[in-house]
């Protein structure tokens, strides 16, 4: 097939670690940058995505978690080089545009919305966590496009650990804004379709 790399069937296909220009990161690390421009456009939105002053210890945790296996899976998308020409490329980079479309969209939303108001406009009418979801799909677009078991492996507790950190943010929203963030949590899946 024209899709398929003849190596496939070796572990080393999904098992490579070597820098290079044409890896994980660009898309990686445009994650990040989808983050840190909305944030310095919308300074007021960016505060307030960064104000962990709720956080109670177990949330502290899962967040310190999350975070450190984010930075594993930035650092290693450095040296995790894509399958370019397979099914796996493909499939990984028709992922990736779906997650970045939903990646923006939930920031415009997140940003835009005003202060002290759960946020339910735009992208969060089908998802209450569309961040979170979203970058997570981006990250799994990377990994496919890569066809990296390295990458997998991350994705798993990061995963896990992010949605940890969903139930912590939960929490506090249903604390700070009451019923009506319980109607919204009955209307609106945690993250999209059924989830």
């Amino acid at each position: 097939m024209l899709f398929i790399n003849h190596n496939m069937d070796s572990l080393s296909f999904y098992t490579a670690i070597e820098p290079g220009w044409l890896n994980g990161y660009i898309p990686s690390f445009a994650l990040v940058g989808v983050q840190l421009v909305f944030m310095g456009v919308y300074r007021e939105g960016g505060r307030r995505a960064v104000d962990v002053s709720w956080y109670s210890p177990r949330d502290k945790l899962a967040a310190a978690i999350n975070t450190l296996l984010q930075v594993a899976m930035l650092l290693l998308s450095v040296f995790v080089p894509f399958k370019l020409a397979t099914a796996w490329f493909y499939v990984g980079v028709g992922i990736y545009v779906v997650a970045v479309l939903g990646f923006v969209a939930a920031f415009y939303a997140y940003c835009r919305a005003p202060l002290g108001k759960a946020i339910t406009g735009g992208i969060y009418k089908m998802s209450r966590n569309p961040q979170y979801a979203c970058f997570t799909l981006g990250m799994v677009g990377v990994c496919v496009a890569s066809a990296s078991l390295w990458m997998a492996l991350l994705l798993v507790p990061f995963a896990i650990a992010t949605h940890l950190v969903v139930l912590g943010e939960e929490r506090y929203c249903a604390r700070a804004y009451g019923d009506g963030y319980a109607e919204y949590k009955r209307r609106v899946p945690r993250y999209f379709l059924f989830l």
